[in-house]
């Protein structure tokens, strides 16, 4: 405004001037021109000038309130058709214990032809940038879980095996776990690029991916979630043990230290009260499984979403296909032994003459009577 105002004054000030000239004096146009656009390129750079220091001043304090802030992150969680009714507890208990989660109805794969592109689709009509979808095959006997970061990928496809669901466990959000607070998530070290059992193996990269991964879908941002609570009141443990990832969930449970030592004081011999008795501690904290616990075991990690070449393939992974067939070829073989112990059974009477074909025909033989 300061640059506004030097500019009026000069334009008063010349044309006090102007007037004060006598009508006769003739005056060259190329100096008047001059004369404004010096003083119109005078508020231009000052102008600028205050521009720049206002819009790296904003820079500056985005940057000092971004630091420490997770980004925001949604996640779709929805299953396929064919899941049962443990299945969809376990999705609808994750939905619960996951404020910045965002439910969605059943898809039907086989109608759409494929679920690559439709859920991706999906994930971009909810402003969802994290897809975590259940998919249930041979009439709900496997269940497959996809975790994905549309549109770009990677893609990882897990085995869920050893379910149960909080009404399974029989506890419920008990206690001070509230619905919509925040978890303390804990990984241990074998997510680490190279864990104390593969020091120095190379191979071991995909278990940093997957922890970045499942800390997308359990980690809940600090701010921008709706019905959030500011509570950290539960721990989600996510442990890997023979190749596979165990996941459990604890609600932290406080209780007071010092009741018990003041009932048995009153139950104790006199009233003496002893400096230990007299200081007060804090609360005792524990940990109660809550649930719900699954089993999830890597089976192959995808570049894309939901598509792509190749990046990662356990190796040591069998399908419940095969476990299926391997039960049926054991008891297939079973039956066979069993039939070959009988037909040397029959082999060994006839060749001793006690077979029915070697015996003689009585009178009294059904053969005879009613042949």
């Amino acid at each position: 405004m300061a640059s506004v105002y030097k500019s009026i004054s000069k334009k008063k000030q010349e044309r006090l001037v102007a007037d004060e000239v006598d009508e006769d004096e003739d005056v060259d146009m190329n100096d008047l021109i001059d004369e404004e656009t010096s003083d119109s390129d005078d508020e231009d750079e000052e102008e600028d000038g205050s521009k720049e220091n206002a819009v790296n001043d904003s820079n500056g304090q985005q940057t000092n309130k971004n630091e420490g802030f997770m980004p925001k992150t949604r996640v779709l969680m929805l299953t396929s058709r064919g899941v049962t009714h443990r299945h969809r507890y376990l999705l609808s208990d994750l939905s619960a214990l996951l404020p910045h989660t965002h439910k969605e109805n059943k898809l039907d794969t086989k109608k759409s032809g494929g679920y690559n592109m439709l859920l991706n689709s999906l994930a971009e009509l909810h402003s969802c940038n994290v897809v975590f979808f259940l998919e249930a095959r041979k009439r709900g006997q496997d269940l497959y879980l996809w975790l994905s970061r549309p549109p770009n990928g990677p893609t990882i496809k897990f085995s869920v095996t050893n379910l149960h669901t909080m009404g399974e466990m029989g506890t419920g959000f008990a206690g001070n776990c509230l619905k919509g607070g925040r978890g303390v998530v804990v990984f241990d070290k074998s997510f680490d690029e190279k864990g104390p059992e593969a020091v120095g193996q190379t191979g071991t990269e995909y278990r940093g991916l997957i922890r970045e991964m499942l800390r997308k879908v359990f980690c809940v941002p600090k701010r921008g979630v709706k019905g959030m609570k500011p509570f950290v009141d539960r721990i989600i443990g996510v442990f890997g043990v023979d190749g596979k990832i165990w996941i459990r969930v604890y609600e932290i449970r406080e209780s007071e230290a010092g009741a018990k030592s003041k009932e048995e004081q009153a139950d104790g011999e006199g009233n003496k009260k002893s400096a230990k008795g007299s200081k007060t501690s804090g609360p005792e904290v524990s940990l109660v499984e809550i649930g719900p616990r699954f089993v999830l075991t890597p089976i192959v990690i995808l570049e894309g979403s939901f598509g792509g070449p190749v990046i990662y393939e356990n190796k040591e992974y069998v399908s419940p296909n095969q476990v299926r067939r391997d039960i049926r070829l054991e008891k297939a073989s079973r039956y066979a032994q069993r039939r070959d112990v009988q037909t040397d059974h029959e082999v060994k009477k006839s060749a001793l003459g006690l077979g029915k074909e070697s015996r003689k025909r009585d009178a009294l033989d059904t053969r005879e009577v009613f042949g």
